[in-house]
């Protein structure tokens, strides 16, 4: 059985306790698409030849402005899923975000039967996030054009996912925008040297986005060199966006809120704050409670509830502290390594040089940079860590050895 989270900032094919990270990007090159990884590789040098909206605006409307062959949306969400799901005829879960309007998810039901899957669960995101904490929250989510809250309640072992409110325009993009703007002002400030003045060197800027925001979670400033030029980036230049971030929030969190889930992509955004107990789940989250679901027979229906993986009977005191609230799994949707002491790893060293770990950058060869602090590695792909054979995503800490018959790299946390 394979899961797909459709979520277009985070979106995940998971088999076997592997994922595969393609987001919603799809760049037109040489009268053929590229998706995912790829795309976002190319989302500054050739923004005319990117679409970032299609999984976001799914529907048959005529695509404007047009993109290759595609005649709307759905053909591009069509040739995504076509290329992510190859030609297994598996059998397939969808793990539906509350942001995704009935239309849009019929549509998507009618694109998967042109496919060689068979679809067997449709599942709420926010449900499962409920039953991987086991705690009743309010569960921010960010997409790639929007952010959406969803109420979700935890009663007798079951979460339940309840209304979704949106936030338009407040999505992973528009902060990437004003994060990179930020750092700019810091490289035209203390070298002169303006980033966003040229396409390639804007691309690398965005590309270092993840690692700087991983490194300033763990340290009040950090180094950024590009092209040369290198520039000091401290959490106070950051703060004012995820201060404003948290304004336009806070007044939709549901009455009585006490507990937020935070989505993992807004985890280490300096200055988003609440006033309640915040859990930043993992991007395995939803996945691991989805691969424990006994599905319904028959017609298909959109599971809003579905049993806990643990129960808490309280949520834990407010705290502005993002801490991964503990869960207990009895068989985990990735492979994972044992908890580390260390430092997120921002960097990887090799022969004396460290260099950032860039989110889509490939390391050696199955083995790609697929989050903050996070790898995607193909099976047989021979990588080990600190000795131990390791396939799936994988959260990697400073000190950790990655190692292949062909590479040695030490991961770490670049120190201010």
């Amino acid at each position: 059985m394979k899961l797909l989270d459709c979520n277009d900032a985070s979106l995940r094919l998971w088999a076997e306790g592997e994922a595969i990270w393609s987001p919603g990007i799809a760049w037109l090159s040489d009268g053929r698409y590229q998706f995912g990884q790829a795309a976002w590789a190319q989302s500054r040098r050739a923004p005319r030849e990117i679409n970032n909206r299609f999984w976001h605006r799914l529907s048959t409307q005529p695509l404007s402005p047009s993109l290759g062959q595609a005649r709307h949306t759905a053909d591009l969400v069509h040739a995504h899923l076509e290329t992510l799901l190859g030609d297994g005829n598996d059998e397939l879960s969808l793990i539906i975000p509350g942001a995704m309007e009935p239309d849009q998810l019929s549509l998507l039901l009618g694109i998967l039967q042109t496919l060689p899957v068979e679809t067997r669960g449709v599942v709420h995101r926010s449900a499962l996030v409920g039953s991987f904490l086991g705690a009743s929250c309010a569960h921010i989510e960010l997409h790639l054009h929007q952010t959406s809250i969803t109420r979700v309640s935890v009663e007798a072992g079951h979460a339940h996912a309840g209304l979704t409110q949106l936030l338009p325009g407040h999505g992973l993009l528009g902060l990437m925008d004003d994060i990179a703007e930020r750092i700019a002002e810091q490289f035209v400030a203390q070298t002169r040297f303006d980033p966003q003045r040229r396409a390639e060197t804007e691309q690398v800027l965005y590309e270092k986005v993840p690692g700087l925001l991983q490194a300033l979670s763990a340290q009040s400033e950090v180094s950024c060199t590009i092209e040369g030029h290198t520039a000091r980036v401290s959490t106070d230049a950051l703060q004012s966006v995820g201060e404003a971030l948290s304004r336009v929030i806070t007044p939709l969190l549901p009455a009585g809120t006490q507990h937020v889930a935070l989505d993992a992509l807004l985890s280490t955004l300096p200055g988003l704050t609440f006033a309640h107990a915040t859990t930043a789940v993992p991007p395995e989250a939803a996945a691991t409670s989805a691969a424990h679901l006994s599905l319904p027979e028959g017609e298909l229906h959109f599971q809003r509830e579905v049993p806990c993986q643990k129960a808490h009977t309280d949520a834990p005191e407010p705290t502005q502290q993002l801490t991964p609230t503990p869960t207990e799994t009895e068989e985990p949707a990735s492979e994972s390594l044992p908890p580390s002491k260390g430092l997120p790893a921002t960097h990887q060293l090799t022969e004396g040089q460290a260099t950032p770990l860039v989110l889509g950058a490939t390391l050696a060869e199955g083995i790609t940079v697929s989050g903050v602090s996070e790898l995607l590695i193909q099976a047989g792909s021979g990588a080990q860590i600190n000795g131990s054979p390791v396939e799936g995503s994988i959260g990697v800490f400073a000190d950790d050895r990655l190692t292949t018959p062909d590479i040695s790299i030490l991961l770490i946390a670049v120190a201010s």
